[in-house]
């Protein structure tokens, strides 16, 4: 049995929707007579909703995936056999689907020079204005920020300047958000190159209405360099 045969193997192109509905209704099948993996998969279940940003073509260029069948001069297909050609036209259709979705999760990684989260187009909408973030715990960075309430939840645009020497120097600098409850989620990551960084965004699912602060950090520490906090 290959991969594309095994259920097991079917929990991005389920969350992603890139399943047939007969496939669908096998891997439910499954889910079914797996609790614990279908348990697992509920970690997950908020991932389809901030991804699909890119054109389909834009995002099958970035990870080099060929959505095109190869085909003979005369047109034809090339798999001679008609069954193994349904099954690998089965395959590979839910293979595109699933490369168009995952390459806009791996363009999260490089819009607007950020390495993270980021998941929407650098610049702010229109009618969007930056307020300033109050100083944090240790000098050395200063930024402003919009928040933005969107049907799937809340857009983030940022700028940042480095004011201090160290502040350039570190590996990289984490976009925290806190909801009400306490729960702490890293919704961007970017690394310092020169002494400001423009024209960042990032988008989570909370809503505008369940975020109570959002912070700078460097990675890997606890310190907020800059804080917005919402009453």
């Amino acid at each position: 049995m290959t991969s594309d045969d095994n259920p097991a193997d079917w929990d991005a192109a389920y969350l992603l929707g890139a399943l047939s509905p007969e496939e669908t209704a096998q891997y439910e099948e499954f889910l079914a007579a797996k609790p614990a993996h279908a348990a697992a998969l509920t970690d997950y279940a908020d991932i389809p909703a901030i991804l699909d940003i890119l054109p389909r073509d834009e995002a099958l260029a970035l990870i080099g995936f060929d959505a095109e069948t190869p085909t003979t001069d005369d047109g034809s297909s090339t798999v001679t056999s008609l069954a193994v050609a349904a099954e690998k036209r089965r395959a590979r259709s839910r293979r595109t689907r699933v490369a168009t979705a995952v390459a806009s999760a791996a363009a999260l990684l490089v819009v607007g020079g950020i390495v993270g989260y980021t998941a929407i187009p650098r610049n702010a909408p229109p009618g969007v204005s930056l307020q300033a973030m109050a100083p944090g715990e240790r000098a050395g960075v200063t930024a402003s920020l919009a928040v933005s309430a969107e049907d799937w939840g809340t857009r983030l645009d940022w700028n940042c300047q480095y004011t201090k020497d160290w502040a350039t120097a570190v590996a990289s600098y984490d976009l925290i958000v806190t909801t009400r409850d306490g729960k702490q989620q890293a919704v961007a990551t970017w690394s310092p190159a020169g002494d400001h960084a423009s024209n960042l965004a990032a988008a989570t699912v909370i809503p505008v209405s369940e975020i109570h602060t959002v912070e700078i950090r460097e990675t890997g520490t606890t310190t907020p360099l800059a804080v917005t906090a919402f009453s």
